[in-house]
């Protein structure tokens, strides 16, 4: 069995990842294709080309203010930006980001007016309007068809649908050692023990008919608060 995963910074891969202990405990190869920052989109995007390798997918579903911009080339899409309700120079932080795969059009050093103007645009447009969460519950529809075993989690809660979400693990911290959420670097936004905790109960979902959303609406129930910075992983 392989496993393709694709997502957001609460997919990424890493030493302490519950990514990285999920190929141990199962011993299977995983091939990930999460980028920090990303979009729905993105990971749509990524999903669409490179499903069929794999006989496990993890889909991790990020924010629905996240975007993409693409444009087409011999009739192939290419991804050309992040966005999300965000400063542009931090969005042009992140689009150069080392660690994110060269699938992009132009540098965010050579964003032209026009392209940062539609960006402007589609932030506005999903602060202030639903239509990311149309299409993004398209999105979901579509993976569903294509792949119905596919292992659905969110990031973040989706509008309309209750099943829990990553950052509220994450939250199990923030609240305790008062602690903010754009401090936080850790791997996946989790403690080295909550981490292994997400692992083990990954690794239950995907072999038996054990539910992992039910540990991310009432976290705390399942996931272990941390005592300090240190056992936060947070330094």
């Amino acid at each position: 069995m392989t496993i393709g995963i694709f997502g957001d910074s609460y997919a990424l891969d890493g030493p302490q990842s519950w990514t990285s202990h999920l190929s141990k405990s199962l011993k299977k190869k995983i091939e990930n294709y999460s980028v920090g920052g990303s979009s729905f989109d993105y990971s749509y995007f990524q999903f669409k080309k490179y499903h069929h390798l794999y006989d496990t997918i993890i889909f991790v579903v990020t924010s629905t203010t996240r975007g993409s911009l693409f444009t087409t080339k011999n009739n192939k899409p290419h991804h050309l930006a992040f966005y999300q309700n965000s400063s542009i120079a931090d969005l042009k932080s992140m689009n150069n980001d080392e660690d994110v795969p060269n699938t992009f059009s132009k540098p965010a050093e050579n964003w032209d007016k026009r392209l940062i103007k539609t960006i402007k645009n589609e932030i506005n447009k999903s602060v202030y309007y639903d239509s990311n969460i149309m299409y993004h519950t398209a999105y979901l529809d579509s993976i569903k068809y294509l792949r119905p075993e596919t292992n659905i989690i969110f990031a973040f809660d989706f509008p309309t649908l209750h099943y829990g979400s990553m950052f509220n693990i994450s939250k199990i911290d923030y609240n305790n050692l008062n602690l903010l959420e754009d401090e936080d670097f850790r791997s996946c936004h989790m403690s080295h023990r909550q981490n292994i905790e997400f692992a083990n109960y990954m690794q239950q979902h995907i072999e038996t008919d054990f539910d992992i959303h039910s540990t991310m609406i009432k976290p705390e129930r399942f996931y272990t608060a941390s005592k300090n910075k240190e056992d936060a992983s947070w330094i």
